[in-house]
């Protein structure tokens, strides 16, 4: 892979993976675009997937270490604030849950998903389904997610496992089905996304049947998506809050529908 192709990989899934248009759905166009065969970039892709994470990790760093410090509390040392970034933490575990059992459950026919010719359709459903979140799920206010939140949070989530829906745009409008506010549902969903990321990449390292990779066109990669992730998260936690929702929609509409056009 050359560099200039893997600073546009790192720069399509910087942007991808947290604004709710489905980086593995761009990937997929891209290698398609480049060129490039998918089996020949899995290394490289799960290194640019860690630059994402890297990038969620550090924007949310302070809200992170608060619950990883809420579980090294003892219970006579607990308090009310405590109590509850536990009682976070064990609900974004909670949620996690479809989408691991989603990826076992498909783990097997990733290869036959990720192909061009049903990313179109995926690309059109996740329009769908940021529309209906601007439309009919744009009033809620509920600032803290429950136990059945978490749970219908984490079935939006699952769906993601299907390239051309965003797993971002999938969490943040099913807490905003569950009558959650635009921003809790947007903080809970980066929240939840290094659990379900951290599970991807390990389970993809460990699945892995050779590990070679050119590292200058990875480090590329990973340091590209690892800048323009930052970018992007703080670009989408304010689309979420003005409404905006429905441009990404449109977005994925327009793609969606050319790609079919374009495979028949």
């Amino acid at each position: 892979m050359e560099a200039l192709q893997a600073f546009l990989l790192g720069i399509i899934q910087g942007l991808t993976e947290w604004l709710p248009v489905s980086s593995s759905g761009h990937l997929v166009v891209a290698q398609e675009l480049l060129d490039l065969d998918a089996e020949e970039q899995l290394v490289f892709d799960l290194i640019v997937h860690l630059g994402t994470i890297l990038a969620v990790v550090v924007f949310f760093r302070k809200e992170l270490a608060r619950i990883v410090a809420s579980f090294l509390t003892s219970a006579g040392d607990m308090d009310a604030e405590r109590r509850d970034l536990r009682r976070l933490g064990l609900l974004l575990l909670l949620a996690t849950v479809p989408v691991a059992l989603a990826g076992l459950l498909i783990g097997d026919k990733m290869e036959e998903i990720f192909d061009i010719d049903y990313v179109g359709f995926a690309f059109v459903l996740n329009a769908c389904i940021l529309f209906v979140a601007s439309r009919l799920w744009s009033s809620g206010m509920k600032r803290s997610a429950g136990t059945a939140d978490a749970v219908v949070i984490g079935l939006f989530q699952a769906v993601s496992v299907v390239p051309g829906i965003s797993r971002s745009g999938s969490t943040i409008s099913g807490g905003m089905a569950r009558g959650l506010e635009k921003e809790t549902s947007a903080v809970f969903a980066f929240l939840l996304s290094v659990p379900a990321l951290l599970g991807a990449f390990a389970y993809g390292v460990a699945t892995l049947d050779t590990y070679d990779t050119d590292l200058l066109s990875a480090a590329i990669g990973f340091a590209t998506a690892f800048g323009v992730g930052l970018m992007s998260i703080k670009y989408l936690l304010k689309a979420v809050k003005a409404g905006k929702l429905w441009w990404f929609g449109a977005y994925t509409l327009l793609l969606g529908l050319a790609i079919i056009i374009l495979t028949l």
